[in-house]
């Protein structure tokens, strides 16, 4: 029988479990439950690793977007304002034409 072995993972917790990447997520819930726990990449939940190596992890991790918000001043993410939907009113339009008068 021959195997892909892309299509074959090890389990974070214990490197002599080999599971189907399909059904790494299912694993890993059932796995951590018995072991020490291990922090969870931003980037990708099935990426556990020790406190000590994460940040070294998140900088080279494969499922880390292109760009991300480490270059914004202070390093924040900023959150979009909310736009209400009395704000797009045709009342609050300075330029609004009424057809209907």
């Amino acid at each position: 029988m021959e195997y892909d072995l892309e299509a074959w993972t090890t389990c974070p917790y214990d490197s002599a479990h080999r599971v189907p990447r399909s059904r790494i997520q299912n694993h890993i819930v059932k796995c951590q439950k018995k072991r020490p726990p291990l922090s969870i990449c931003p980037y990708n939940a099935t990426h556990r690793f020790p406190e000590s190596e994460m940040k070294a992890h998140c900088q080279n991790c494969p499922q880390k977007p292109l760009e991300v918000a480490d270059n914004r001043p202070g390093g924040q993410i900023t959150v979009p304002k909310p736009i209400l939907q009395r704000e797009y009113l045709p009342e609050t339009d300075p330029n609004h034409e009424c057809w209907d008068d």
